[in-house]
């Protein structure tokens, strides 16, 4: 990363803060202490979320899930760590990777399906796993899965109505 685009990333992130904090002081001024207080424990969950990502030791990925979730306001990304490792530097460029062609397939295809949220988890203890699950209508999921490849093994693909899963498991 760049100057550049890491000060790009900075305004964002700054951005989307200042606007919570605007809500949050919004709902205590109006008296409204319960939606207050809703919306820290949400920040607070974000951040605390934001700080397990940040200890993966896996900076490329780290950069690119929180510029996503920062930037793509048309897709509603959220994640959870769930790692016992702290050290994912040799799978971070692969999960980067096949994360930015799962991204990618869906912004070639954003006008014929209608995306809804996109909820990421990376977990595992002796293998990391990176899993999608991503709302698509039933009938988009095989056409979405055509031609994807992925540096990790594709250890699970679950189908249902209207939510496509995919487990990408990496050996650490």
């Amino acid at each position: 990363m760049n100057t550049s685009e890491f000060l790009q990333w900075l305004r964002l992130y700054r951005h989307d803060l200042m606007n919570d904090l605007q809500i949050i002081q919004g709902y205590a001024t109006m008296g409204k202490y319960d939606k207050s207080n809703e919306k820290i424990n949400q920040l607070t969950e974000r951040l605390k979320d934001e700080r397990l990502l940040q200890a993966l030791n896996a900076d490329q990925f780290a950069y690119w899930l929180l510029t996503l979730s920062l930037a793509e306001k048309q897709l509603e990304v959220t994640y959870d760590i769930d790692v016992e490792q702290s050290n994912l530097s040799s799978v971070d460029q692969q999960m980067k990777t096949d994360s930015e062609n799962i991204i990618e397939r869906l912004f070639k295809h954003i006008n014929e399906y209608e995306i809804k949220p996109i909820h990421i988890v990376v977990s595992g203890h002796n293998s990391i796993l990176l899993s999608f699950e991503i709302a698509l209508k039933k009938d988009q999921h095989e056409i979405f899965m055509n031609d994807l490849t992925f540096n990790g093994k594709l250890q699970d693909k679950t189908s249902e109505n209207e939510s496509l899963k995919l487990m990408i498991e990496y050996i650490n």
